[in-house]
């Protein structure tokens, strides 16, 4: 049976500067979960105002939380002040350093802050022990790990006192170990790291805008629902009541609230704004035009039974779209929750494939090729090429790489071929993502630093990561750098040359001007040859690091892509993969009727702030 551990920790009686409406936050918060049902056992630890010292709360998280092991959840919710100062530190991408205000922080003379690196360290032994560890904190400056006064409202914020000193803990992670990335925790925050959290009187008591509105959310979508569903609808009503705070969730969106178990996911989402219906996918995920076509689906992932409920861009915008229902009328329930889209109709220009060998064989794979939306045997799309040879198809991607030969001998065989073809199309996508207008993707840059093994840059550009004489591998460090006059949310994708793509290195997080951001936080990327292939001198992988970049954050789901293998594909031959992943924008189907799916995008001026930068490495054995 499952353990839910929760350490509820809410502040109101803080000396010179009070709050009114945490403690209301975490006894809301807790009688959520007190009115969860399933097969699980709750083990409960309030602490409310004086009780919650920095020593009581780190007791908390150690004795407390720290009791949680594979298959159980601990759960940290904190309702109080945060606060920032400027930091040297280099895995401070935006030159700040945040804290959580415990009862006795604003004690004169005394250390008593939790910072954000000593909370995540905390929370990141316990998820490398196997629990699944959540953190939701609801003050200000929460998004960089941890309430400005508006009329009728309250600051969750304090200024840095003199007496307050920065550390330099550090998770306790081996840094550049190899095998798995280390497990860590979700962090669900009320807002960017450099903005404010507010409180006000909501529905008749003073609430925290983020709290109540998380609560309301779970409460409105059920236990079956995703972090990316939950955060979707909490930002949203946190955003109508004031434009200024961005509510953050940082970690995997498909996995389900609380327990962390891999739910069926669409990787875009539909959800009603002060706007407008909204879907997370826009110019940086590849959308170009007016006319796209989105189709809702089931929980499972499943299109809904009957006449499908579709809906049509309207207006593209650099991490979103403005859609219209065609066809249906939304209910009052759809205003309130957050619906799974995915891509029907999108105005992409199919690959073209062509196929070479044996007559009746070549018929199969165009055949196949015919009824795959993304691809064509004709046209001036991606180049793609199938050569069959006896009873089996070598294919060969748009950059000239080989994939495995494929068995040839049926109708399925050739449609694994075509799922094979649809999958590098849709890897290509994401490779030659960039902005027509150049403005921006001028001013973002990657570059890599040797740690071990030898690294040099050739004529063309590439970046050569050797092995070293004695059979180690390469490890280099990897940062984005903005220097653009703004802050900007940066992803950082490494698409490797076996068709797979992943935002695991720099899974989304701002980056301030003139600063850097480090992959992997701070620790080394470790450069390898792919297993299967060939250890002897001079073989070689490539990967091609690209960086994503936008004013606000972006949807990273259609970003993930498993590396290409027939033997664990399913439908159509596309790779499986966790929910969510992979999916992006492969399922696509011509638009109905005459309408438009698109062309090229408008003028530049109209694609908005977003760019990219890319560098391509080569790992060798010398």
């Amino acid at each position: 049976m499952r353990t839910v551990y929760a350490l509820f920790v809410g502040i109101d009686d803080y000396p010179d500067k009070p709050l009114h409406g945490c403690v209301n936050d975490v006894t809301e918060a807790e009688g959520w979960l007190r009115q969860q049902h399933g097969p699980q056992h709750l083990e409960i630890r309030p602490l409310r105002n004086k009780e919650a010292t920095k020593a009581a709360v780190i007791d908390g998280i150690r004795a407390h939380l720290g009791r949680g092991g594979p298959g159980d959840t601990a759960l940290l919710w904190f309702s109080g002040h945060g606060s920032e100062r400027p930091t040297d530190d280099p895995r401070a991408a935006t030159g700040m350093s945040q804290a959580l205000v415990c009862a006795d922080s604003l004690d004169a003379g005394r250390q008593p802050l939790l910072q954000d690196i000593e909370l995540g360290a905390l929370l990141d032994e316990i998820a490398a022990r196997g629990a699944h560890v959540v953190a939701v904190l609801d003050c200000c400056h929460s998004g960089g790990a941890s309430r400005e006064i508006l009329p009728g409202a309250r600051s969750r914020g304090v200024t840095w006192q003199s007496w307050w000193r920065t550390g330099s803990a550090r998770a306790s992670r081996d840094a550049g170990a190899q095998g798995a990335e280390p497990r860590r925790h979700m962090l669900l925050a009320a807002c960017r790291e450099q903005e404010s959290a507010y409180e006000a009187l909501v529905d008749g008591e003073t609430r925290g805008y983020f709290s109540h509105s998380l609560t309301h959310a779970l409460q409105r979508l059920g236990p079956a629902a995703t972090y990316g569903k939950v955060h979707s609808l909490a930002e949203e009503q946190v955003r109508s009541r004031y434009h200024a705070q961005h509510p953050e969730l940082r970690g995997p969106d498909h996995l389900r609230f609380l327990y962390g178990d891999v739910l069926p996911a669409s990787p875009f989402l539909l959800r009603h704004t002060v706007s407008g219906w909204e879907i997370n996918c826009g110019y940086a995920h590849g959308l170009r035009a007016r006319g796209a076509e989105f189709t809702l689906v089931d929980e499972d992932g499943a299109r809904r039974p009957g006449r499908p409920r579709t809906v049509v861009v309207e207006e593209v915008r650099p991490e979103s779209a403005l859609v219209e229902p065609v066809g249906w009328t939304p209910g009052r329930g759809d205003l309130t929750t957050v619906h799974g889209v995915t891509p029907s109709a999108l105005a992409f220009p199919p690959a073209t494939v062509t196929v070479v060998g044996e007559p009746r064989a070549v018929g199969m794979v165009t055949a196949a090729v015919d009824g795959a939306p993304m691809l064509s045997t004709s046209g001036h799309g991606l180049p793609l090429r199938v050569e069959v040879r006896g009873s089996s198809a070598q294919v060969t991607g748009g950059d000239g790489h080989r994939v495995d030969p494929m068995p040839l001998g049926s109708p399925a065989d050739a449609a694994r071929v075509a799922g094979c073809l649809t999958h590098i199309a849709r890897w290509h996508q994401l490779k030659d993502l960039a902005n027509p207008d150049p403005w921006l993707s001028s001013l973002v840059r990657v570059t890599v630093e040797p740690l071990v093994g030898d690294l040099w840059h050739t004529a063309t550009g590439e970046i050569v990561c050797s092995y070293t004489r004695d059979g180690r591998e390469p490890q280099v460090i990897v940062r984005i750098h903005n220097d653009s006059p703004r802050l900007l949310w940066c992803v950082l994708l490494d698409l490797a040359d076996d068709y797979g793509a992943s935002p695991g290195l720099f899974e989304g997080d701002f980056v301030a001007s003139g600063l850097a951001g480090t992959a992997r936080h701070g620790e080394p990327v470790w450069m390898r040859l792919p297993p299967g292939r060939s250890m002897v001198r001079g073989s070689f992988a490539r990967d091609w690091l690209k960086l994503i970049v936008a004013e606000n954050e972006l949807n990273v789901a259609p970003f993930r892509l498993p590396s290409w293998s027939p033997d664990a594909s399913g439908a159509g031959g596309r790779g499986s993969t966790a929910p969510g992943d992979g999916d992006g924008l492969l399922r696509l189907a011509p638009p109905p009727g005459a309408r438009t799916a698109g062309g090229p995008g408008g003028p530049a001026h109209d694609v908005g702030r977003w760019g990219t930068a890319s560098v391509l490495v080569r790992t060798a054995l010398p």
